[in-house]
């Protein structure tokens, strides 16, 4: 049954709203209530019955296609939108900004975005909700490569090229400078004005047989997939720089691997009360000497390190 045929059969002109469809549906169906167990009368009743799902299916489509529509609209507004954040108009590309999606009692069913564009981060913006983004965008970037190559990489390729690209990005939106005040403790500045901060850190090491004592001072060692290595006086590698605040792997690390900044460890005299032979963690002081002159701006050559990172990944389909 066509829609034409559905409003002919109901007795209603074509385009005649929901609600006047039902009143029509209940007035037919009075009249053809099959009480007298007259064939002909069964017989209406289905035709009335199919015409007015068909209706009603027409109706929830066009609802449907609505809601889609405002869907899209509100995509397109967002596309548009601000967020009170600076923009680093020469990162490679834009991210998401989101939002969780709560219930009435808080409890979090998902994210929606709010914003796109070049926007950095601030702490006004939750920190996984950010690393989403970074995630996302990298995956979209990923995707526009297969997409150019009619290639797919296996998945654990993938991984490893969307993790180096999350990082690149996120130095992108990042400034390491000018957030380390806002996040760790500043102290005095020494005699040549160089600000110093310090942070409450760990060794992280695989040996948990490594024993240091209170006041020990440790010393970089080695960067490597962006984790800073220490060793001690002997030159024995102990193992890697740890933060209890997942910020700081994106703020210090790279203000390393830019030499914008410099270091001094000791190990702290409390230690945790776990025996020692079950732990993997000793805790360290750390001062950080950063120097403006040294670090007033975002690295110019991020674009250019994504870019070629890309080019790798397209190479490793070959």
């Amino acid at each position: 049954m066509t829609i034409k045929e559905a409003y002919q059969t109901l007795g209603l002109l074509p385009g005649s709203p929901l609600q006047e469809v039902k009143k029509q549906y209940r007035k037919l169906m009075r009249q053809a209530h099959p009480d007298a167990g007259v064939e002909g009368r069964i017989c209406y009743a289905k035709e009335i019955n199919a015409a007015y799902a068909k209706l009603k299916e027409t109706a929830f489509s066009t609802d449907l296609e609505k809601s889609c529509k405002q869907v899209d609209d509100i995509s397109k507004r967002r596309e548009n939108a601000a967020w009170n954040a600076p923009v680093n108009r020469n990162a490679y590309a834009k991210r998401e900004i989101l939002q969780y999606v709560e219930d009435m009692n808080g409890a979090v069913l998902g994210d929606f975005c709010v914003a796109r564009g070049k926007y950095m981060w601030t702490i006004e913006e939750d920190f996984p909700l950010f690393l989403r983004s970074l995630y996302r965008c990298s995956e979209r970037l990923l995707d526009e490569a297969d997409a150019s190559l009619c290639k797919e990489a296996s998945p654990a390729n993938r991984q490893i090229f969307q993790a180096e690209l999350t990082y690149l990005l996120a130095q992108q939106f990042i400034d390491q400078a000018e957030l380390l005040p806002v996040i760790v403790r500043e102290k005095k500045a020494d005699s040549e004005g160089n600000r110093i901060f310090y942070i409450s850190a760990m060794l992280e090491t695989q040996d948990t047989a490594i024993s240091l004592q209170p006041g020990e001072p440790l010393y970089p060692c080695r960067i490597r997939c962006h984790r800073l290595y220490l060793q001690n006086q002997e030159s024995r590698e102990m193992g890697y720089l740890s933060f209890l605040d997942d910020r700081l792997y994106y703020i210090v690390v790279p203000l390393f691997e830019q030499k914008a900044v410099r270091i001094r460890l000791r190990v702290a005299e409390k230690q945790s009360s776990r025996k020692k032979a079950f732990t993997r963690y000793q805790n360290l002081h750390v001062w950080i000497k950063l120097s403006d002159k040294d670090c007033t701006r975002l690295p110019e050559n991020l674009s250019l390190q994504i870019e070629q990172l890309l080019d790798e990944y397209k190479s490793s389909f070959l």
